[in-house]
């Protein structure tokens, strides 16, 4: 088990064990409940109903997650298509640079005495 016990509260209500975590702020619960043909044990019902808690709430982590790389894909793919206009920007301004000081240099030219 990967997942403390001390993380949960546990509730007991006639054959349901109920544990209680909170992911994000908001409780998630787990449920187990004993089968009427089986003996009941509160220790084993700790046990499954913090495992389906706990599988819940990394259901939930997942989610987030993936929720969080479609967002830091979609924010690398701007980033990246800005680095692109931003390229062509500075090769713009560099060729104007350029084509400036051929005018100047045409200018001057023409101003020397022959």
């Amino acid at each position: 088990m990967n997942y403390p016990l001390s993380k949960y509260r546990f509730y007991e209500a006639g054959n349901k064990t109920i544990a209680v975590s909170t992911y994000a702020g908001k409780p998630v619960r787990g449920v187990s409940i004993c089968h009427e043909n089986d003996n009941f044990s509160l220790e084993t019902g700790k046990l499954l109903a913090a495992a389906r808690c706990n599988e819940k709430i990394s259901a939930k982590r997942v989610a987030r997650a993936n929720m969080k790389v479609r967002q830091a894909q979609a924010d690398f793919e701007k980033a990246q298509k800005h680095l692109e206009d931003m390229k062509a920007y500075l090769n713009d301004a560099v060729i104007a640079y350029n084509d400036a000081g051929i005018e100047t240099d045409k200018i001057i030219e023409s101003l020397r005495v022959k």
